[in-house]
């Protein structure tokens, strides 16, 4: 006849198998599931994060600001039907600080804001919008890679065109060519077009283009060019002007810390430069004119500003924040993980119960009655002490990126992202081992009432504490299935780390 011991032991054996088969059907069904969505609609999993987006620009029409941003559109996604993420255009109006909410809107090349209008140019064509419609206006004057302007007078628009370069003045769908100035056309067919300004100034029309060494610029009095002017710059520049200033600022390196020198030209002379103090680095800026003001905006990899350009300085900033913004990123995984974590205490709250009914839980030592912690008590305890673990990193971070100090460096970025990692696995592991070994309990498990003793019950002690938790390594495999089986299976409700240690976890009396 068997003894009691023995019946219990085989129990424990057939109920670790069951726990075993049961969480390995679980994580086996999870799989499937996820691999027949990523093929069937990988769209509906890849629309959970936010996606890629990004304000490309920002535009003034004298009174009202314009940002236009782009999104990638992640839910399109499907490999069946061989459909990619679509790229999505928008737009929201800023008044002061407040952001309207984003609008849809066609695709653009180029934009510009002035008259009381913004204007997106494309090819053969652009879109304008007054504050109120949309219109949308198709012209043979406007050619490919347009860029040009909003005036009184009309928009001048630099295009391509099968014969050339031309700048047209586009009234309605009517247009005017107006030829291009002769120490432009000797610059050769290979000038630097993405570094070329159309900009209306005291009622004329002014080009600026930039060659190997020099930044050149002329402007067109309604009949002819007057001499072309140079100045002893290259590479990135932007120009606007007001009714009595024109403003140039001039992108003086493209290293990894890039600055920016403005000047300005009043009374047909030039004062500057000013260096202007953009801090951080950044991706991309523009200048454009609003209200008489002449502001920057600024895009960085997480986030965009724009400052009002006051005596050669920047002032007001207006922080801009992205859908891809990491703060909102983060928010969104929080969010996953919550409800992640529900379903997963949900599961183990069952497994757990099935364990407590097949299982004897309590145990008998020198006339003390001590019971075991159930796995969703530990369960519970575990995850409570990784939000403290990771809250004060979080916190660093949030810090960091608020104060706009997070590195943009990638290397810098990678860095802060590996001492987050290291501080989760080390910090961790010291946190779980000192609160163990010394009170016998970490945060979690006191919320949760229970403590980590000796198989002997007596305090855990350091060195059975570090030992528990360096196997903790190996009991987290599966999801921590491994550790569930072990605790199924054993009389004391140990998980390898406990059985290494010599060490149990109990219920607070």
């Amino acid at each position: 006849m068997k003894t009691y011991s023995e019946i219990e032991k085989r129990t424990n054996q057939r109920l670790a198998i069951g726990v075993g088969v049961l969480g390995l059907g679980a994580c086996a069904a999870l799989y499937v599931l996820f691999y027949i969505v990523m093929l069937t609609n990988p769209g509906m999993l890849f629309g959970l994060l936010p996606g890629p987006s990004k304000t490309t620009t920002v535009r003034s029409d004298g009174n009202r600001m314009y940002l236009f941003s782009s999104k990638l559109d992640m839910s399109t996604v499907s490999f069946k039907e061989k459909r990619e993420a679509e790229e999505k255009t928008y737009f929201a109006v800023l008044e002061g600080t407040d952001l309207s909410e984003p609008r849809e809107i066609p695709a653009f090349v180029t934009a510009s804001g002035g008259d009381g209008r913004v204007v997106l140019f494309n090819d053969g064509g652009y879109h304008s919008f007054d504050g109120t419609r949309w219109n949308e206006v198709r012209t043979d004057g406007i050619g490919n890679r347009p860029k040009g302007i909003a005036t009184p007078q009309g928009l001048y628009v630099m295009s391509r065109f099968a014969d050339g370069l031309r700048i047209t003045r586009v009234l309605d769908d009517s247009s005017i060519t107006i030829p291009l100035p002769e120490e432009f056309l000797r610059s050769g067919p290979d000038y630097a077009f993405p570094f070329t300004e159309l900009v209306w100034y005291q009622g004329q029309l002014c080009l600026f283009w930039s060659t190997n060494d020099a930044v050149n610029w002329t402007c067109w009095n309604g009949t002819s060019w007057t001499p072309a002017a140079a100045s002893p710059f290259s590479g990135a520049f932007q120009v606007a002007a007001d009714e009595k200033r024109l403003h140039f600022i001039h992108q003086e390196d493209a290293g990894p810390q890039p600055t920016l020198s403005y000047y300005v030209l009043e009374n047909s002379e030039w004062k500057g430069p000013s260096i202007l103090p953009v801090q951080h680095g950044f991706n991309d800026w523009g200048v454009f004119v609003h209200r008489g003001k002449p502001l920057l905006f600024v895009r960085r990899s997480f986030f965009q500003t724009l400052y009002t350009i006051e005596k050669g300085t920047l002032a007001d900033p207006i922080r801009l924040i992205d859908t891809f913004h990491p703060l909102r990123i983060a928010e969104r995984m929080a969010l996953i993980a919550f409800f992640a974590n529900l379903a997963l205490l949900v599961f183990i709250f069952g497994v757990s119960a099935l364990i407590g009914t097949n299982k004897n839980r309590s145990w008998q030592q020198d006339e003390e009655r001590y019971e075991f912690a159930s796995l969703f008590r530990r369960s519970l305890a575990y995850l409570i002490d990784t939000l403290v673990i990771l809250i004060p990193a979080a916190l660093v971070i949030a810090w960091l990126i608020a104060m706009e100090e997070i590195p943009w460096n990638p290397f810098q970025f990678m860095l802060m992202v590996l001492f987050t990692l290291v501080w989760h696995l080390l910090g961790g592991f010291l946190y779980h081992t000192l609160l163990e070994g010394l009170f016998g309990a970490t945060l979690g498990k006191k919320i949760c009432g229970i403590r980590v003793l000796k198989s002997d019950f007596t305090p855990c002690g350091i060195g059975a504490g570090f030992l528990r938790n360096l196997l903790r390594i190996v009991d987290c495999f599966f999801y921590y299935l491994v550790g569930a089986v072990a605790l199924a299976g054993t009389l004391k409700w140990q998980r390898l780390g406990d059985m290494a240690a010599g060490t149990v976890v109990v219920r607070k009396k």
